[in-house]
């Protein structure tokens, strides 16, 4: 199946080049050529979207809703979910790759890879959700609209949007022929190639569409100890079937393949230098691999994933409409990284994420255009999943880490107390695996022993779900909404693990168990069935009152709670050289929220308004964290943080300013805090410290004009987008000087576990000729070539020496789009 996927990658991509230079001939004699689909608008230019499961005006929603069309899309360049973040406020996507990207909503981080965690912000694609961290991260291509549904979603789109929802809603088959070729190129070796046609099968019965893009860049953070690093390799492919075989039934049949193998990533050391001297993140690295890791794997990603989805529609009668999805899902993901971010033999690690997921869900909309209009249904999910960590190292290196590199206490006024051999320190200063080596012989210490060790997690998820939701007009600009989801989850979870590449000098350093294993006699299992099973059952709800002030214009009150279900925690252990695996309950988390939001149109409908204040109130919240101690296990699990909140205020505005100029504004403040204490008033571990990966401020700005010049259509879209400070880990790191006691000298810094406010400015803009039918187009992102970081802490956090993973450069380019 892989040659076969893998021979059809090559193929496709061959082929849209040469479809490019043909077309690029033959467009100008191309005398009826039609425009691609566009999503549907109302006269007050707000864009029909389905957050409700109906067809309704963004403006008549009463949730905050960030949606953008195809069109818009394409206009500013967004092709990834961390670009398209920038557009909306309290949104916010960390991308350090293809398998590992974070998804912020208002504040709430959704980024667990483990199986047996339920993600708080939910990505849906035609109503499927995708959710897995690992598996979640998709190519925005051909696409009818992105809905960003901010907010408990819960009582539509099910308890694992408990902050929100990302919604993708892919263009479907059309009745007539038609198509676009766009190719790309640009520095770092840039290349994009993307093309669709569709494809009329049976007159007003059945259609086909079929959509592809490939891309690849080199990776822009030099590595010179190998491959360089943070770069681009990504195919998918996606083909549409429509059948309607009478007016009132549609089914569309959705298949898409993914596959992603772009190089690794830069965690690079904020402490130890690479070869050449420099910490600087957005500099030179020096990362490696060892130890025949992996059977020597390099520093990479390698991510497949496919899915099927089945959506019928029958309109039953004029009141009754019936919708069942049901969709199968599949992915497999293997990442290889130095978390130690050195050219040191010290970690080399592996996480490898599999998921087979099947869901299937029955709707029913009632709406006979009365006062009373309603959603019902039911639906079913279930999940096999694992993740596997696999951890390589170097017994003398890392005996010598926690020797060296240590400090006795958390910062006081940003000095940290050295508590370490100064010796091993400084050698570990330089760099210099050399230098480091002759340290090590001379006092004693092996090298060159190698010894991997894995941890695996298992869950099989099955939930079950009721949920329906009313309105009733109370007057005639008065509606009342109420709605509920009834959850029942049976969650199945075990734990292994075992010393996979043992050594003959130590019989354990991570895993904890005192021999050497030798076939079934290694390994711990969590116990003695393996596993453990839970049930939990969970409702949710929200109430709405949405008023029109005036034809068009929208008050709304909005209260909700969402729910994230209980986590089922594994905690290896090791007792007196005595492994084993408890699992604790971690209790539901729980948000009540409140919403009060504005929405209409001015200027004779040339301009939108948008906005929503709120605020958040959290029980029980659940964070992940990690450390690790010679004897135990690498230690990520996830805890009770006790109590928080958030505030916030959001506002999206667009002016149709003159013909050919559009603008659009976006400005989102959310202020996250943990509690300074419990409800007892005692105080809580992170207590008043920021979310993770929240900013407390954010920004975008832009415009998009064109002018007709004798029949060229010139065009310009710059934008602005502006964020500040964030914290990457919730214990809020700040920068630290490391200093001895003894002599009072400063060893070393540890840099903030953060990043400055910062901004960015793109421009996008061209030419179009032939009625729009080619277009030649160049963009620059990043014009000032800001230095920035987009994640720090990492694995390499829980040893004492922190990672940090660069933000992209400058990138610039061109690129030729043919419509046909």
């Amino acid at each position: 199946m892989k040659i076969i996927l893998n021979e059809m990658r090559r193929i496709v991509t061959n082929s849209l080049i040469k479809c490019a230079s043909t077309l690029a001939i033959a467009v100008s004699q191309q005398a009826n050529a039609q425009a691609q689909a566009t999503s549907k608008y109302v006269d007050g230019g707000s864009i029909v979207v389905t957050a409700q499961f109906r067809e309704q005006s963004a403006l008549e929603v009463p949730i905050a809703i960030t949606a953008y069309d195809g069109a818009f899309l394409d206009r500013v360049g967004l092709s990834e979910f961390d670009e398209l973040s920038r557009f909306v406020p309290g949104f916010v996507v960390q991308e350090q790759n293809v398998n590992n990207s974070g998804f912020v909503l208002r504040g709430i981080t959704s980024d667990n890879g483990a199986s047996n965690i339920e993600p708080r912000v939910s990505i849906f694609q035609n109503g499927v959700s995708i959710a897995r961290a690992r598996g979640s991260n998709v190519q925005l291509f051909d696409l009818e609209r992105v809905e960003v549904l901010k907010g408990p979603q819960g009582t539509l789109f099910g308890r694992s949007a408990q902050t929100g929802a990302v919604h993708i809603i892919t263009r479907k088959p059309a009745e007539s022929f038609e198509g676009y070729l766009r190719a790309e190129t640009g520095n770092y070796d840039q290349q994009r190639y993307e093309g669709t046609v569709n494809i009329p099968l049976m007159e007003n019965v059945a259609a086909l569409r079929i959509a592809g893009v490939h891309e690849r860049r080199a990776g822009f953070i030099e590595n010179n100890t190998g491959r360089d690093l943070n770069g681009k390799d990504s195919f998918a492919i996606r083909a549409s079937l429509r059948f309607e075989p009478t007016e009132t039934v549609t089914l569309d049949l959705i298949g898409h393949y993914n596959k992603d193998t772009p190089p690794g990533t830069a965690f690079k050391s904020g402490i130890m230098p690479a070869l050449g001297g420099s910490v600087d993140p957005n500099e030179f690295a020096s990362l490696n691999t060892f130890g025949n890791f992996l059977g020597g794997e390099s520093l990479s990603v390698d991510r497949e994933l496919w899915d099927v989805t089945l959506i019928a529609n029958w309109q039953v009668s004029n009141a009754i409409a019936l919708t069942s999805t049901t969709a199968y899902r599949e992915f497999d993901s293997l990442e290889v990284a130095d978390h130690d971010g050195s050219a040191f033999d010290i970690l080399i690690f592996a996480e490898d994420a599999e998921s087979s997921q099947f869901s299937s869900d029955l709707r029913v909309n009632v709406d006979n255009g009365g006062k009373l209009t309603g959603v019902f249904g039911a639906g079913a999910f279930f999940e096999e999943g694992s993740q596997s960590f696999r951890l390589g190292f170097d017994i003398g290196s890392t005996a010598a880490l926690f020797s060296s590199l240590n400090v006795v206490d958390r910062p006081t006024d940003g000095v940290s107390l050295f508590g370490g051999s100064r010796v091993l320190a400084q050698a570990f200063l330089t760099g210099n695996p050399a230098v480091l080596n002759a340290v090590l012989a001379a006092n004693g210490i092996p090298r060159g022993v190698f010894q991997e060790e894995m941890f695996t997690n298992f869950a099989d998820n099955l939930s079950l779900d009721l949920f329906g939701e009313l309105s009733y007009d109370l007057t005639d600009r008065l509606t009342a909404t109420i709605g509920g989801r009834f959850t029942h989850d049976d969650k199945e979870t075990a734990y292994l693990g075992e010393i996979t590449q043992p050594n003959a000098l130590t019989p354990f350093i991570f895993f904890g168990l005192p021999t050497v294993f030798a076939g079934d006699s290694g390994g711990v299992v969590s116990s003695d069935d393996f596993d453990i099973d839970n049930t939990f059952n969970g409702f949710t709800w929200r109430a709405v009152l949405n008023y029109e002030i005036a034809d068009g214009d929208f008050l709304y009150f909005n209260y909700s709670r969402g729910r994230r279900p209980q986590v089922i925690n594994e905690d290896a252990t090791n007792n007196a050289g005595v492994a084993s695996v408890d699992f604790q309950i971690v209790d539901a988390e729980i948000v009540n929220s409140y919403e009060l939001g504005f929405k209409g149109s001015f200027l004779d409908n040339l301009a939108t308004v948008e906005s929503a204040v709120f605020y958040y109130d959290y029980q029980n919240f659940q964070i992940e964290i990690q450390g690790s101690d010679p004897g135990r296990p690498l230690d990520i699990e996830t805890i009770n943080a006790g109590l928080a909140d958030s505030i916030g205020a959001e506002i999206g505005v667009s002016l149709r300013a003159r013909q050919g100029l559009d603008v659009f504004f976006t400005y989102g403040l959310n202020r996250t805090r943990f509690d300074e204490t419990d409800r007892a008033g005692v105080p809580q571990p992170f207590g008043g410290n920021r979310f993770r990966l929240s900013p407390d401020h954010s920004l975008s700005a832009g415009f998009h004009y064109e002018a007709d010049m004798g029949g060229k259509v010139f065009f310009i879209t710059p934008t602005y987008t502006w964020q500040s400070k964030v914290f990457f880990e919730s214990e809020n790191i700040e920068e630290s000087a490391v200093v001895d006691p003894l002599t009072g000298d400063t060893l070393y810094t540890v840099p903030t576990v953060g990043q400055d406010s910062y901004g960015l400015i793109n421009i996008r803009g061209g030419v179009r000729f032939l009625d729009g039918r080619l277009t030649l187009e160049g963009y620059v992102e990043n014009l000032a070539n800001r230095d920035f970081i987009i994640d720090a802490g990492n694995i390499g956090g829980a040893f004492n020496i922190p990672t940090y993973i660069a933000g992209p450069p400058r990138f610039f380019g061109g690129g030729v789009n043919i419509k046909f």
